[in-house]
């Protein structure tokens, strides 16, 4: 399947997910504080090499991708749209970062975290400024450094979708204060 489709197959069914589970209407505060959560998680799986396991690169990587995409559904920012006119735009900049890497100046993987860390936090900066123009940049930007560590882990940003897709696709639980609950954690 093209990666382009593949990958809007995967959105939409991600929004749908969201929907259908009153996400998104929350505020985008609410959503933005779980990617960060998302992003402790990312970072804590690299640290301890987790690649594959329950809460490892690829789930975390996934996870952070579904929560992004539910953040830019609250605030009316088309992903879609940007893959059906550019396809995979978090792609666009491989063959400059390949050069660079040739130069022998080649970012580590912390160093595409704390961009990472960087691209993310513009989102609620822009959000706070009321500036659609930064946000819309700081997605943009926060998918291409997904990418990279993707990259760093051998896999991408469809493959890690789908997984946090196929995890989530029969998850019950409750929205409670703007937070989806899993049913499990609501009996705790």
């Amino acid at each position: 399947m093209n990666k382009n489709l593949e990958y809007l197959e995967l959105l939409n069914k991600v929004e749908q997910w969201a929907k259908d589970r009153g996400l998104d209407t929350v505020e985008a505060r609410t959503q933005y504080t779980k990617l960060t959560e998302e992003q402790g998680e990312l970072w804590l799986a690299m640290m301890e090499s987790n690649v594959n396991g329950d809460s490892g690169v690829k789930d975390s990587l996934g996870d952070y991708q579904v929560t992004l995409i539910i953040y830019c559904l609250i605030r009316g920012i088309d992903l879609k749209k940007q893959i059906e006119e550019e396809g995979q735009f978090w792609t666009e900049y491989d063959d400059l970062a390949q050069i660079v890497e040739n130069l022998g100046e080649k970012p580590d993987l912390k160093d595409k975290f704390g961009y990472l860390v960087y691209s993310s936090s513009r989102l609620i900066s822009s959000y706070n400024r009321n500036n659609d123009d930064d946000e819309y940049i700081a997605v943009i930007r926060t998918m291409e450094q997904l990418h990279y560590i993707a990259k760093e882990y051998n896999t991408n940003l469809e493959e890690t979708l789908e997984i946090a897709y196929n995890e989530i696709k029969n998850r019950k639980g409750k929205t409670i204060n703007g937070v989806f609950v899993k049913e499990s954690d609501l009996h705790e």
